[in-house]
C-alpha cells in the first residue's frame, strides 16, 4: 500500500471513529442515565433552566460539563483503565481518592467534615436527652473504625482526628459509657473490597461488648461457617479496579437459626439472615434486611429476660445476630430511617439496655433524621 492509500485509510479510519462517538453521545443524550449503580449516585443531567444570565454567570455551563462527564458513552471502561494507569504505571498511592494495600481496597480521607459530625453527634444527644434521662437501664457508646484508620496507622496514608471524633462524642454524650473497639480490630478484619467488616471476624469485637455489656456468659462457644460467593464488594465498581469477587462468610448455631426479625414497617416476619437479598445490588443486605427503620429481634431460646435496643448503621447488621444471642429481645433502630421523635410511640426504653454502634463513616454524613 502506497503512502496515499494509508494517508486516506488512517484518515477514515478516524472519521468513522469521530462520527461512532458523536451517534453514541447523541444516543446517550436522548436516554441520559439517572443513576449509576456502579458509583453508587445520581449522574448529572442536561441543565434544565439555560437562560442568558446562567450562561453569562456559567452555571448553565458548568452543568453541562458535568453532563457531558457523566454521560459520556463507555464511561466505565475509561474509569478502569485511568485508575489502573495511575495506581499500576504512574506508580500514584491513590485514584480518584481510593488506594489499594495488599490487595484490600480504602477511601482515602485525610479529614472529618466537622458540619457532619456535629449534626450527627447532635441527633445522638437529642436521642438521650429525649429518652435517657431518666433511664433506669445501661447505656453504651461503641464507635467502629473505617478501614482509612487502619491504612493510616498500617502504611502511613493520611487520616482524620479520629481522637478528636471520640472526644466529641464523649462530652457531648457524657450519659453514655464508651466502649473502645479500635485496637479490637485490623484491617485484616475488613472485606478487601467493601467498607465493612466480616461477621466471621468479630470475635475480639464481641468479646469486649459482651464484657462490658455483661452478656458474654450467655452466649454460645460454637458456631457453623457458611459461605456465600461471590460477593462483589461496594469498593468492587467505586473503584473502577474491578477485582476478583470475595466470599462472604457468616455464622449460625440453634440459637441464631431460631431467631425472628420483624420489621416494624412491613410487618414481615424473617430470619436474621435474607438469602435472596445477596443477589440484590447490596449483598450486605443478606444481614437483617439492610437498612430498615426499626426492628425486632427474637431469641426464643434466650437464657434471660434481658432486652437491647440497639442504634446503629449496617455495620450492625452483621454482628446483631451474634449479640442477639444473650438477649430475649433486641430493638434495632436506623435513625436514617426512622424519624427519633417518632420512636415514644414505638418502644418502651424503661428497663432496656441501649448501645449506640455506629461507624465513623456514618458520623461523618449528614444522613441522620
Amino acid at each position: 500500500m502506497n503512502q496515499k492509500a494509508k494517508n486516506i485509510a488512517v484518515t477514515l479510519t478516524f472519521c468513522l471513529f469521530i462520527a461512532a462517538a458523536v451517534l453514541l453521545c447523541a444516543l446517550r443524550a436522548r436516554d441520559p442515565l439517572t443513576y449509576s449503580s456502579v458509583e453508587k449516585r445520581p449522574m448529572a443531567q442536561f441543565p434544565s433552566n439555560v437562560t442568558w444570565q446562567s450562561v453569562v454567570d456559567k452555571t448553565s455551563i458548568e452543568q453541562f460539563e458535568d453532563f457531558t462527564v457523566d454521560q459520556f458513552p463507555l464511561r466505565e471502561f475509561f474509569r478502569s483503565v485511568k485508575a489502573r494507569f495511575v495506581l499500576n504505571v504512574l506508580g500514584l498511592k491513590e485514584n480518584n481518592g481510593y488506594a489499594v494495600e495488599d490487595g484490600s481496597i480504602a477511601e482515602i480521607k485525610s479529614s472529618f467534615n466537622q458540619q457532619h459530625l456535629d449534626h450527627s453527634i447532635g441527633r445522638l444527644a437529642y436521642i438521650c436527652d429525649r429518652y435517657l434521662a431518666d433511664h433506669d437501664g445501661n447505656a453504651y457508646l461503641a464507635i467502629i473504625p473505617d478501614k482509612n484508620y487502619y491504612f493510616a496507622k498500617d502504611y502511613g496514608y493520611p487520616a482524620p482526628d479520629y481522637d478528636a471524633l471520640i472526644e466529641q462524642a464523649k462530652q457531648q454524650l457524657p450519659a453514655l459509657e464508651y466502649i473502645d473497639l479500635f485496637d479490637t480490630l485490623t484491617l485484616d478484619d475488613y472485606y478487601k473490597t467493601d467498607w465493612h467488616w466480616d461477621q466471621s471476624k468479630l470475635a475480639d469485637v464481641i468479646g469486649v461488648l459482651g464484657e462490658r455489656m455483661a452478656f458474654s456468659n450467655r452466649l454460645p462457644a460454637e458456631y457453623e461457617q457458611h459461605a456465600l460467593a461471590p460477593f462483589y464488594g461496594g469498593y468492587h465498581d467505586q473503584s473502577a479496579l474491578y477485582p476478583a469477587p470475595e466470599t462472604m462468610t457468616y455464622l449460625t448455631n440453634d440459637v441464631i437459626n431460631d431467631c425472628t426479625v420483624y420489621d416494624y414497617a412491613t410487618g414481615e416476619t424473617t430470619g436474621v439472615y435474607v438469602p435472596s437479598l445477596f443477589e440484590s445490588e447490596t449483598s450486605y443486605d443478606f444481614f437483617l434486611s439492610g437498612m430498615k427503620g426499626l426492628q425486632r429481634i427474637d431469641n426464643p431460646s434466650a437464657s434471660t429476660d434481658d432486652e437491647l435496643i440497639v442504634f446503629r448503621d449496617s455495620f450492625g447488621s452483621s454482628i446483631l445476630p451474634l449479640i442477639a444471642q444473650g438477649y430475649r429481645t433486641v430493638y434495632v433502630v436506623d435513625i436514617r430511617n426512622v424519624i427519633p421523635a417518632t420512636l415514644g410511640s414505638l418502644l418502651d426504653f424503661s428497663g432496656k439496655d441501649v448501645l449506640f454502634l455506629f461507624s465513623t463513616t456514618v458520623l461523618d454524613s449528614n444522613t441522620f433524621k
